[in-house]
């Protein structure tokens, strides 16, 4: 992942209220263990030196301390992952060891060292593939004679795809909405953004930009914000109506409006619309729509009824 593209997925989940929120529901089931005034960032960079004496930095996607006062209970790192890594687990290890060699620096320096706390680490898994490498094992082969010895490291991995109806329902965050399009997409079942504006509506849109590549969720959202701002659509209305003007200038701008009929059509899909609603708004037949949510078109599997 490049660099903006990192900084972008980190944007909604490094606010308290949605941090808190996400580690509430996956490791608490809902429950608010977590305050988000309890949390508080830490740098998540941490250096290393290699066997040729080269330092190299290593950075965790978001970490915060869990704490009241001057008392730390533990440091949570969340890590976001598009698609899955095989090694991920050995990934961790350097996180959390690195978290846990910091503890021991500070008791060497003579910084007031009462006890040592736990980190943990979560990885938010946005493919639409369930994560199945969730420990040390499954990435080293180890010789028969040494499996004894050889201690395993397990990983907490979720797959935000495959949350249940009802664990996005606890969500009290805007992440709930990134939970819910996701579970909409694996279900293939019509994702309705909320009437109202979330609390965090830049970064919420920016996230769904970054982990779907799609950037009409970014696109015109100004004219969206204003309009439902001022009460005269809802979400979904105005972010589907500044889409479809988009397609219509970019078809008319540059003769390419087969093109963005297509992006239309898949946009009207995720928001909701019926089959027969999206073919009447962009004035192609039924068969037509059905082919390009089906993604006929794409695969060259047979000519299109217009």
């Amino acid at each position: 992942m490049g660099n903006e593209k990192d900084i972008t997925e980190k944007l909604l989940e490094e606010y308290n209220d949605v941090f808190a929120d996400i580690i509430n529901v996956l490791a608490f089931d809902g429950r608010e263990v977590i305050k988000p005034d309890d949390l508080e960032d830490f740098l998540p960079k941490s250096q290393y030196k290699i066997e040729n004496g080269i330092i190299h930095e290593e950075e965790r996607d978001i970490g915060k301390k869990w704490k009241n006062r001057s008392i730390i209970f533990s440091k949570i790192g969340l890590e976001n992952q598009t698609r899955l890594e095989k090694n991920m687990p050995i990934r961790i290890i350097g996180y959390d060891g690195a978290n846990y060699r910091e503890q021991l620096i500070c008791e060497k320096t003579g910084a007031k060292q009462d006890y040592y706390f736990p980190v943990v680490s979560f990885v938010l898994n946005f493919s639409m593939t369930r994560w199945k490498r969730t420990n040390l094992l499954s990435c080293i082969k180890v010789p028969d004679e040494l499996a004894p010895f050889v201690s395993d490291y397990h990983i907490n991995v979720f797959d935000v795809a495959f949350l249940t109806d009802e664990q996005v329902r606890l969500f009290k965050s805007d992440f709930g909405i990134v939970a819910d399009y996701f579970v909409c997409c694996r279900k293939k079942k019509k994702f309705r953004f909320p009437d109202k504006l979330p609390k965090h509506v830049d970064e919420v849109l920016k996230l769904l930009q970054a982990v779907t590549g799609d950037v009409r969720f970014t696109d015109n959202w100004k004219i969206v914000e204003s309009s439902v701002k001022e009460g005269r659509k809802t979400m979904g209305e105005a972010w589907m109506d500044a889409i479809e003007a988009r397609g219509e200038a970019r078809g008319e701008a540059r003769g390419e409006a087969r093109g963005e009929i297509k992006g239309m059509i898949r946009a009207f899909n995720i928001v909701g619309y019926s089959v027969e609603d999206i073919a009447e708004r962009v004035g192609k037949s039924v068969e037509y729509v059905k082919q390009v949510i089906n993604g006929e078109c794409d695969r060259g599997t047979g000519t299109l009824s217009h």
